[in-house]
C-alpha cells in the first residue's frame, strides 16, 4: 500500500502555491516585472508544448489503432 500524506501537509502545499502566486502578482508591480513576465511566458510555453505533444501522441495512437486494430487483438 502506498503511503498517503496527512491532510495537513497537502493543505500546507496548496497554501504555499497560493502564497507563491500572490508573491508573483506583487512582484509584477516592481522592477522585477520583466523577470516575472519572462518566467510566466516560459511556463506557458512549456505547458502549451506539453499539451500539443499529448494531442499529437493521441492522434498517432488513434491512427495506429484504426489501421492496425486487427493486429492488436
Amino acid at each position: 500500500m502506498g503511503q498517503q500524506q496527512p491532510p495537513r501537509l497537502v493543505l500546507a502545499g496548496q497554501a504555499m502555491v497560493h502564497w507563491k502566486s500572490h508573491l508573483e502578482e506583487a512582484l509584477c508591480w516592481t522592477v522585477l516585472a520583466p523577470i516575472v513576465r519572462a518566467k510566466r511566458q516560459q511556463r506557458q510555453a512549456r505547458r502549451a508544448a506539453e499539451f500539443h505533444d499529448r494531442q499529437r501522441i493521441d492522434r498517432l495512437l488513434s491512427e495506429i489503432v484504426r489501421q492496425h486494430g486487427d493486429l492488436l487483438c
